[in-house]
């Protein structure tokens, strides 16, 4: 990718590059429009965070994506695979190569960590038994958390480590994309820059593509290689964080430029 293409929405790449391509996605609620011709591409291997002001659609758009909203119009293709064209079959090799982790965690909570890390691989897969249990104690450990988090219940965590139990739950199936929405929505700042660290070794380790919503400044500065803006119902804004900044207008300018701005980013 050319520094001429990271400022683009579309890239000039091959098609086998890309994790995620979007073309003229609408999503619409009634009369009211959230997206309109919107595109998007998104290599594989790259964390690309995404930002907007309250009512862009930023999770609708996750949504449309990973197929649990269809939009009105346009084409999503995952891993080189039409998201909403897909047989049964497709779908479901699909759903085993994406992992969620929803802004609140999600998780089951009368599950212990252990079994709600279980539950997409007992789900996908025909494992049983100890197999199942092994396999999930090594997402669990991946996700930074200590053995014995795994017979807890999410109410007996704390913030930072729900956030990494549903992380666990999002790497069950040895997906190749991670999608999160608000990682480190209501975590300190030490333990939100923990999390970044972990999710940038994860990216690293397993080859994973990233796809992360966020408000935290912090995280696009440490975990992001591209930052990508959604205003007026499309991407408005693509590039580096510092070529975004640079090249802010409106929402965005008040974002990068008020005093958590400023703190984050100097």
């Amino acid at each position: 990718m050319s520094p001429a293409d990271a400022i683009t929405p579309t890239l000039d790449v091959a098609p086998e590059r890309l994790a995620i391509r979007l073309r003229g996605v609408a999503n619409r609620f009634g009369k009211t429009t959230i997206h309109e011709n919107l595109d998007l591409d998104i290599l594989r291997g790259e964390t690309v965070g995404v930002v907007g002001g309250s009512g862009t659609g930023k999770s609708v758009l996750l949504r449309a994506i990973i197929g649990l909203r269809a939009p009105q119009a346009g084409s999503i293709e995952v891993l080189g695979q039409d998201v909403w064209h897909a047989s049964q079959a497709q779908r479901s090799v699909l759903d085993r190569s994406v992992g969620v982790m929803f802004q609140d965690g999600a998780l089951f909570s009368n599950l212990t960590v252990k079994e709600n890390v279980v539950v997409p691989l007992a789900e996908h897969t025909e494992l049983e038994g100890a197999l199942l249990d092994e396999i999930a104690m090594l997402k669990i450990a991946l996700a930074g958390l200590p053995g014995d988090a795994a017979g807890k219940v999410p109410g007996e965590l704390s913030g930072g480590m729900r956030k990494r139990a549903a992380l666990a739950r999002a790497l069950a199936l040895d997906p190749q994309i991670l999608f999160l929405d608000e990682p480190t929505a209501g975590l300190d700042p030490i333990t939100a820059g923990r999390f970044d660290e972990l999710v940038n070794e994860l990216r690293s380790a397993l080859g994973l593509t990233v796809y992360l919503i966020t408000h935290d400044l912090d995280t696009l500065r440490d975990a992001c290689d591209r930052v990508a803006v959604l205003a007026d119902g499309k991407v408005s804004s693509i590039g580096p964080l510092d070529y975004v900044r640079e090249h802010a207008e409106g929402w965005t300018r008040e974002y990068f430029s008020g005093p958590r701005g400023r703190a984050a980013l100097g």
